[in-house]
């Protein structure tokens, strides 16, 4: 994922990606609150984006900056490279 980091939020600026995956979920109450907020302040920072590759964008940073499972799929693919090794 390519950023460049202009922007004060959390979430950096980033360029679309060609991979896809559909993934249709419904939010209600203030996480639907909190997107449309984050949405209008990313916007007001880095110029227009859909909601949906906001929401994309925001799952991506978080499991890139996940430490937890960032290990846990190191070990995961040094188990897979060993058994296919045997």
């Amino acid at each position: 994922m390519s950023r460049t980091n202009k922007t004060s939020l959390a979430l950096p600026k980033f360029d679309a990606e060609e991979k896809t995956l559909e993934l249709r979920m419904r939010l209600k109450g203030k996480p639907a609150v909190d997107l449309t907020d984050y949405r209008e302040a990313y916007v007001a920072e880095n110029g227009p984006i859909e909601l949906e590759q906001l929401a994309a964008h925001i799952l991506a940073t978080f499991i890139d900056n996940d430490r937890g499972f960032q290990a846990w799929r190191r070990a995961r693919t040094a188990d897979v490279n060993r058994l296919a090794a045997e």
